[in-house]
């Protein structure tokens, strides 16, 4: 099954958490299993909220698109152009940029802990962009009946 579903919402702290519940039932919609809503719910206030604390624009996306037994996850601001370059880290000098380094670490670590091909963009136009994917199908550990 191919899917798509977008949300834009205001870039305030109270989004993140409307956006993971929504992205959550969304995937529950789909007839899909509360581990891989759990998983949505959890890395999309994850990324938004990364978003709300580095973005300066008005606004953030939350895009899913599912194909087949994955579903990719585009959180981005209205400044991140998919066809502008964008580097691994932000160009910022000082304190401030190591900081950021070291909290995009996190971010990338506890996405990656549900999700797959974890991305963490800054544009040169300050726009950002997280993608990861989330598999479907994720199996949960309940017993075999036996034979």
């Amino acid at each position: 099954m191919d899917f798509s579903w977008a949300l834009t919402l205001p870039r305030e702290q109270i989004s993140t958490l409307l956006a993971g519940r929504l992205a959550g039932a969304m995937v529950m919609g789909l007839g899909l299993g509360p581990s891989a809503a759990g998983a949505m719910r959890s890395n999309v206030q994850v990324a938004g909220g990364y978003l709300v604390m580095h973005s300066h624009a008005p606004a953030f996306r939350v895009v899913l698109v599912v194909s087949g037994v994955r579903c990719q996850v585009d959180v981005t601001d209205q400044a991140f152009s998919h066809s502008g370059q964008y580097t691994r880290f932000p160009a910022r000098a000082g304190a401030r940029g190591t900081d950021l380094h070291v909290e995009r670490a996190i971010v990338h670590q506890q996405l990656a802990s549900n999700a797959d091909a974890v991305e963490i963009h800054h544009s040169q136009i300050d726009g950002i962009l997280l993608r990861f994917q989330i598999p479907l199908l994720q199996s949960s550990a309940q017993p075999r009946p036996e034979a």
